[in-house]
């Protein structure tokens, strides 16, 4: 066997790794780039709803939703199921399902609301008012 023959068969079982290699790199710099455009077109959406509603309200609507979520998987969790066992229901059941979920979610609100309210009407030593009345929930 001549070298020539020798290089041109350790080339030929080297190319198609490389071309893997070069393939995946590819991939990962395709996926990366994809990665990057989505989150700034997310941010882009961010700022946008903070520039139209204002940062305070913005962000007293992302913490409402952040608790309606907590409270949701709350009560599925209290009834023992998942949202991926109410996905498995029928459209009947599952209606039935979430307007009872959604009724005792509004029921929680309702609670925490009226809580927030009678937090903010007691009175200091002073006689004063509790504070300002900002629903702050940490979730």
């Amino acid at each position: 066997m001549s070298i020539s023959a020798i290089g041109a068969s350790v080339l030929g079982a080297l190319l198609p790794s490389a071309a893997d290699a070069i393939s995946k790199s590819a991939s990962a710099v395709d996926a990366a780039a994809v990665k990057a455009a989505e989150s700034k077109t997310k941010t882009k959406a961010t700022l946008d709803a903070i520039r139209d509603k204002g940062i305070y309200q913005w962000a007293q609507e992302v913490k409402a939703e952040k608790l309606k979520e907590k409270l949701r998987a709350e009560i599925l969790e209290s009834r023992g199921t998942s949202e991926g066992d109410l996905a498995k229901l029928d459209p009947k059941q599952r209606a039935s399902a979430e307007s009872s979920i959604a009724e005792e979610l509004a029921r929680r609100i309702k609670e925490a609301m009226l809580q927030m309210l009678q937090d903010h009407a007691k009175a200091d030593a002073d006689g004063k008012p509790g504070g300002p009345a900002i629903i702050d929930i940490k979730v």
